[in-house]
């Protein structure tokens, strides 16, 4: 057996150090070469005739990286065994010296899982949000609802004035310079309280048709912190004025709805911010209840948890922006803001990734059958396919484990906060 030792360089993981012994290494070439000579084919000879001292010789090389494939492996898993560590990560194989029959040494470095003592977790002190609505809330909501059905018309005989939409083409120069690519067809709100007020104020007055260069100065509260304080060149090109009319809130517009009158409008929209009140406290009482598992268990994680989630976290915010318009080569630029942005936050997600996988261990959390059958129902409601497919689809890409490992989570969210205080 290979001697084997170990250190530990960090937090969270092991590297051993390993020689193989002379005398493995000559079995295992004894045992490679005999196997190759089975199947040599070199000239002079029949296939699996020639001698060993020419098939040696041949296929030295090939003899060579076979052995390796063979001993390193073997020899890793034997320190394992050996010192009793339970890797959650591949090796890291280094530092090979492989020297013929007489030297194999090299390193082995895996990340192991944190050790740490959980604190208490049952009977946490949470606070749930009052979901109880006011008139005011269903009177907002309902507001909201009539300005989404607004009607845009078009103003032919006047100029443009506040709180009317000019469609426009529009660019921007900073210092000469473009600071964005011309923009077509784009809805300008006219208003005082618009991303660049002094751009609304400069247009109003202006027709249909009508284009016009506008010098303005960016305010403190523009979004992009380079351009505050900075001066501007926009050149406007107004291809249409509209304006925006509300709907009367009469039975007229309930009927637009589908509705047969203003009080049923009023009633589901009622149902509707009740239950959205409701799943945004339970969310609120999740998140309380995490940030206090996280800052009670305080320890190091595995790096490479920490750069997979921290890698996670930023792409999703690149797709988001994305949506929102930004162009994904100018997010690539920003990925050392990105990893100072979420470092923190990232070890943080994994440290409680481990504290959640402990509790579940201690409260013996598992996923029986009907859990799993109950969560293909969910994703099938939701993405509108049968539960057969969403099944088949799961097994064919090998999701199922991760979907369970997913429920087991809830699980044991749900478990905690069963067995908190909630006032």
């Amino acid at each position: 057996m290979a001697k084997s030792k170990t250190k530990s360089t960090e937090e969270c993981s092991t590297t051993f150090e390993i020689d193989v012994p002379a005398q493995s290494i000559s079995k295992a070439f004894d045992e490679v070469y005999a196997g190759i000579t089975k199947i040599a084919n070199i000239p002079g000879f029949r296939v699996g005739k020639a001698p060993i001292e020419l098939v040696k010789k041949h296929y030295a090389k090939d003899a060579r990286e076979e052995v390796l494939k063979r001993l390193i492996p073997e020899a890793y898993r034997n320190a394992i065994s050996e010192h009793k560590i339970s890797p959650i990560s591949l090796p890291e194989i280094t530092d090979v010296v492989f020297e013929g029959e007489d030297k194999l040494s090299f390193k082995a470095r895996v990340e192991t899982r944190p050790k740490f003592k959980l604190k208490d977790y049952k009977g946490l002190e949470l606070k749930k949000k009052n979901t109880d609505l006011t008139d005011a809330d269903v009177e907002k909501a309902l507001q909201n609802l009539v300005g989404l059905n607004a009607k845009y018309i078009a103003v032919e005989d006047r100029a443009l004035a506040m709180g009317d939409y000019a469609v426009s083409d529009l660019e921007c120069y900073v210092d000469g310079k473009s600071a964005h690519k011309k923009r077509e067809n784009l809805w300008l709100y006219i208003d005082k309280e618009s991303l660049v007020p002094e751009l609304s104020q400069k247009m109003v007055g202006m027709k249909k048709g009508e284009e016009r260069d506008i010098d303005v100065t960016f305010p403190e509260k523009h979004p992009d912190a380079k351009l505050v304080g900075k001066a501007a060149r926009y050149h406007v090109l107004v291809k249409e004025i509209k304006s925006r009319v509300l709907p009367a809130m009469d039975d007229e517009f309930a009927k637009d709805l589908g509705k047969a009158n203003m009080e049923e409008v009023k009633s589901e929209i009622s149902k509707e911010l009740q239950a959205r009140a409701k799943v945004q406290a339970d969310i609120d009482l999740e998140n309380q209840l995490l940030s206090k598992l996280i800052d009670d268990n305080v320890f190091d994680v595995p790096s490479s948890f920490v750069t997979r989630q921290l890698d996670h976290m930023i792409e999703d915010a690149k797709r988001r922006l994305v949506e929102k318009g930004f162009r994904h080569e100018d997010l690539d630029k920003k990925d050392a803001e990105f990893k100072e942005k979420f470092k923190a936050d990232a070890a943080r997600q994994v440290r409680l990734l481990f504290i959640l996988d402990e509790i579940a261990k201690n409260e013996n959390v598992d996923v029986a059958e009907k859990d799993l059958a109950d969560a293909y129902r969910a994703i099938a409601a939701q993405a509108g396919k049968s539960e057969g497919a969403v099944k088949e689809y799961y097994e064919k890409e090998d999701y199922v484990d991760s979907l369970k490992d997913k429920i087991r989570e809830e699980k044991t969210i749900q478990f905690l906060i069963q067995n908190s205080k909630v006032t």
